[in-house]
């Protein structure tokens, strides 16, 4: 039997956790003609190619530079994890990466930030800042859900003392001293999620709230063989669901426009929430 969309509506307080796990492919789709500044998106099969590691490669004594990324980086550190040149290589990706920005108008993830609530959460395997930057400029329009980045991000930073973290550039606000910067979780078979207190506790957070799910969304997320602890965790459960009707946001729309129509849905979270609280 099918939801309808008057029934998310009317039932808003009744449907659990939704829970969306992003891939590169999110980003892709997201921005095809790439970022405001028309700067390409990478995946794993092009970046050497889109960031122009070819000739840093081939220094570096790889012929092949053809090949998945992911391949290569991963040799390169089994070889020699604290080698300068996988430092350098690792530089010139965390640059491209930081510099992607979002067009001004709204783009899916702002739509996915706003199709949202407070007690979703969204997680991103992706090294872009597309996810956060969207998250960041809605905040403060209506309640946004959590978001988690599973291999580290180029726009955030954190405190190694307290649970808190926030834009590069800024200060914790408990001690005051200036947040330290995620560091990016690179492509290598046995990746050790436990290393970083940063990407450890977003995992953390992420089982957490699978384990209250009652909605899986993943959008462009291929499991690539390099994330064997991901792929564990997030397909080994089957789960029985039901169909929901088609409940688009306005594609076209305006921020201005996109928050009048966002903006019943969530009054109608909001007095179901307080209703439950006063029963």
């Amino acid at each position: 039997m099918q939801i309808t969309g008057s029934q998310l509506v009317n039932r808003a307080g009744n449907w659990g956790r939704h829970i969306v796990i992003l891939g590169a492919g999110a980003s892709i789709a997201a921005f095809p003609n790439g970022d405001a500044n028309r700067k390409k998106i990478p995946m794993m099969n092009d970046l050497i190619a889109i960031l122009g590691l070819e000739l840093l490669l081939k220094r570096g004594g790889i012929k092949n530079t053809d090949r998945n990324f992911e391949d290569i980086y991963s040799e390169l550190y089994e070889n020699d994890p604290e080698s300068p040149f996988l430092k350098e290589i690792e530089e010139v990706i965390y640059t491209y990466f930081d510099s992607l920005k979002l067009p001004e108008l709204p783009t899916m993830y702002d739509h996915l930030v706003l199709s949202l609530r407070p007690k979703d959460l969204i997680a991103t395997f992706n090294w872009d800042p597309f996810l956060f930057d969207a998250w960041n400029r809605n905040k403060n329009k209506i309640p946004t859900p959590q978001i988690v980045h599973l291999h580290g991000n180029v726009r955030l930073a954190y405190c190694p003392e307290h649970p808190v973290y926030g834009e590069r550039g800024m200060y914790c606000p408990k001690c005051d001293r200036e947040f330290i910067p995620s560091r990016l979780l690179y492509p290598v078979k046995i990746k050790n999620y436990a290393n970083n207190p940063f990407i450890k506790t977003e995992w953390e957070v992420l089982k957490k709230y699978l384990r209250q799910a009652r909605t899986l969304t993943i959008f462009g997320y291929g499991a690539p063989t390099t994330d064997k602890e991901a792929v564990n965790m997030l397909f080994a459960q089957t789960l029985y669901g039901q169909w929901v009707e088609n409940h688009p946001l306005p594609l076209d729309a305006n921020f201005d426009e996109l928050l009048f129509w966002i903006r019943p849905l969530v009054d109608a979270e909001h007095v179901l929430g307080a209703e439950k609280d006063v029963v």
